[in-house]
Order: structure tokens, then sequence, then C-alpha cells
């Protein structure tokens, strides 16, 4: 058994029909579908079922799957050792990252890691979660950070840091915050937040609902910049995570506290292929990245 033959079955496996496994490795869906048949009869198993939809596997398929990922991720790691031992880390690493990293997280790392590191190049996209998973899925990125959901099977997730959600307002605002707030204790409140889409808004959803906490008029914005500065501006609020408001804890336009009663907590992930292990120039760039959340979430206390 070869390792292409792993690689088709696994793009096939988890893209959910060869049409789109095949365009995911470059190679032509007939091809693809005589590869895993050749593994089909060779082994006298059924792998896969197929439909006019696309194909669905088998208990057996789903045991094959996570063989093959295991396998894949071995070879890739064997080959990235062998690539280490030159003692010099070069090649490109694309990133994921929503809003809360890209404020005050990214631009500290990004400058030590291309200090430490000037043969690395470093592409960095920002997204909202749902995006971020879609392209780490679809071999894009080689690492996203999201906040914690169930991820999906295809996903390896590592939990990085534990934060908590600040309520935001302008510095003119009328609403008195002198420390950490209850929700339920203020007026009802115009709130900005993020469409349902994303895993942060489902998760403040459901604390304001389990904590009967009412609110005034919604406006719904998967645009941080924007967000920011409407609030800025306004006397609409927002709930953003504390590493966000990091600048705005120093002062500036916007006054932040910190919720309570209960807190509202979220938990960062990195989230990667499963059959796709981190390269050494991946592994170091989420090294300093590592570093600085640390350091954010140290100075919120």
């Amino acid at each position: 058994m070869k390792l292409q033959h792993l690689k088709y079955f696994v793009a096939v496996f988890e893209e959910g029909s060869f049409s789109a496994g095949a365009q995911r490795v470059n190679a032509t869906q007939s091809g693809l579908s005589t590869h895993v048949r050749q593994l089909e009869d060779r082994y006298n198993v059924q792998l896969l079922n197929r439909s006019s939809t696309g194909v669905t596997p088998t208990e057996a398929g789903r045991q094959f799957y996570r063989d093959a990922v295991r396998v894949l991720h071995a070879a890739t790691e064997a080959e990235a050792n062998l690539l280490a031992l030159s003692g010099e880390v070069t090649g490109q690493v694309t990133v994921g990252l929503m809003p809360t990293f890209t404020r005050s997280v990214l631009g500290p790392a990004l400058i030590h890691f291309a200090q430490e590191y000037p043969n690395v190049r470093v592409a960095v996209r920002e997204a909202y979660s749902g995006e971020l998973s879609r392209q780490v899925l679809a071999g894009e990125l080689d690492f996203a950070v999201v906040p914690a959901f169930d991820a999906d099977v295809r996903l390896r997730a590592s939990l990085m840091g534990a934060d908590q959600e600040y309520l935001v307002v302008s510095s003119e605002s009328d609403i008195g915050l002198d420390g950490p707030v209850h929700l339920a204790d203020l007026p009802p409140l115009n709130l900005v937040l993020p469409s349902p889409e994303n895993v942060r808004r489902r998760r403040i959803d459901q604390y304001m609902s389990a904590n009967n906490i009412e609110t005034g008029r919604l406006m719904e914005l998967d645009s941080m910049f924007t967000t920011l500065d409407l609030v800025a501006r306004s006397n609409w609020a927002t709930i953003l995570p504390g590493i966000l408001c990091l600048p705005d804890i120093k002062g500036g336009p916007r006054r932040v506290v910190p919720i309570i009663g209960p807190r509202l907590s979220v938990d960062y992930l990195r989230i990667e292929p499963m059959s796709q292990p981190l390269s050494d120039a991946g592994q170091a760039f989420y090294s300093f990245l590592m570093d600085e959340l640390v350091a954010a979430l140290d100075e919120l206390g």
C-alpha cells in the first residue's frame, strides 16, 4: 500500500465526494475512484457507500480513515525531522486568526518571529471562526486560532488559553462602570454583536438567556474595526474578549470592564488538519503567538 492511496482516500473521506477530493489533490475523479476501488478489491472490504449525491463512509471506512491519518501524520513528521537536521528553518506558514488576536497579540509576535526566523515567510488571514474552520479543512491554512467549539472530526484542536469577556462602552457614556459589572443590574443595553454564525455570539446569547438578562436594540456587525468605532462614537455597547480590549484598558475613547455574576469566559483553540502536522516553521510561529497570548492574559490578571 502506497502513501498516495492513503492521501487519496483521506481526501475523498473529508470532502464527501470523488469530484471534490480530486480537486483537492489535483487528480482526476476517475483516477481517484480507481485508487479507492483498488483498495477495496485488494482487501475485500467496502470503505465507502457511493450515491449520486456523494459518498459516505462505512464503519470500516471510518476506522481506515483514522489509521490513514495517523500514518500520513507520521510520514509528514518524519520528513520534517529530516529537513530539521539541516539546522535552518525555512519555508512559509499561513495562519488564520480572528480579530481578537490581530489587535493586540499578532503585532509583537510577528516582530519577534521575523527577527528570529528571517527565512520564513508568514501569511496571516483574518476572519471569524466559521470561515477560518472552512479554510483549515480546505487545506488553505496551516493552523487557525478560534474560540472553543465542538471541532469537526477532521480537525485537531488544542487549547491555548482562557480569557473572559468585557463590556465595552464609549468613554462618554452615561452608564456607570466603576468596576466588574453584573449585566443584569444594568438597564437594557443597545448591543453591537457579531452574527449568529460566530461561535462567541452563540455563547453570548446562551449567557443572556441563562441569566435572564434583557437587552435593548441589537445590531449585527461582522467587522471588528467598525464595531470599535461605532461604540466609541455612540451610546451603543459591545461585548469583547479581554485581550482585544487591552489598548482600551489603558485609556482612550472606550471604557471596558469585566463581566461577572457569573463570569462570561472564552477559550481559545488552535485548529489544524488532522492529517497534516505543523511544519517546523508553523510550530515556531505558534510558539511566538503563544508567548504573546500568555503575556496578554497575564497583563489582564
